[in-house]
């Protein structure tokens, strides 16, 4: 009897595999699908600033899931918001079951922090390397705890797991949560830089003329982040 439970459990343990690899297979072909349509809306799209400037933000906001469906929420988002203001994207890619989930932050307890959401979003989205100290990224982590997804991809916080305490963040003392935390880091003008960096890079010149990047920074930071006006000034602009 026991040797015939043993074989019972191999064979379970072997249909579990093959499921897994089946699920991981139909990831891969929808992700390699969406790519192919998203490439000839880039030819195709009469939207096509629209498209490019989400392959811009896609390569801004550095993501990686094996879950189609959530890379397509991203992607969904990313073109809903591409074009608005700066703020309103970054808080909803933030938000995304697969920025969450690649950055580990559903691992982010008031108990036991993950700093990679935190230090990631600083370093690569927002203000860039050197801006920010250690004890901010420590700080913002805390912030940062419940912030989660459901199975469905929406966003959910998750208050029980939430640091109530308060936080030191770019010398701003308060009780912040993570919608705080962004807010305090778009006010900081290195933001602007970065952004305009990329943009300058991607659209202008692979050599930055940092005279030009301060000019669209500092237009950029004034309009509180207006995307569709900084493309303006940089197509027309002498």
């Amino acid at each position: 009897m026991g040797a015939g439970i043993h074989k019972d459990q191999m064979a379970d343990t072997q249909q579990t595999a093959e499921r897994r690899k089946a699920i991981q297979q139909k990831n891969r072909e929808g992700i390699r699908n969406r790519i192919l349509a998203w490439l000839d809306q880039m030819v195709n799209n009469p939207a096509r600033l629209h498209e490019k400037m989400a392959f811009f933000w896609h390569g801004h906001f550095a993501c990686r899931t094996q879950s189609s469906f959530f890379q397509q929420q991203l992607l969904n988002t990313i073109r809903t918001h591409g074009l608005s203001d700066f703020g309103t994207l970054l808080t909803e890619v933030s938000k995304s079951a697969a920025m969450l989930q690649f950055l580990n932050n559903q691992q982010n307890r008031k108990n036991s922090l993950d700093e990679n959401f935190a230090r990631e979003v600083m370093e690569l989205f927002i203000m860039g390397r050197s801006n920010y100290s250690e004890q901010d990224v420590k700080e913002a982590a805390r912030a940062f705890t419940g912030w989660g997804f459901n199975l469905a991809g929406e966003f959910k916080f998750l208050r029980f797991q939430h640091d109530k305490g308060d936080k030191n963040i770019l010398a701003k003392n308060g009780n912040f949560n993570g919608d705080d935390v962004l807010k305090i880091l778009l006010e900081q003008p290195a933001t602007a830089t970065l952004i305009c960096t990329k943009l300058y890079l991607f659209f202008v010149n692979d050599t930055v003329n940092f005279k030009h990047v301060d000019w669209m920074a500092k237009r950029f930071f004034a309009s509180g982040y207006q995307i569709q006006p900084i493309l303006t000034d940089m197509f027309t602009a002498d």
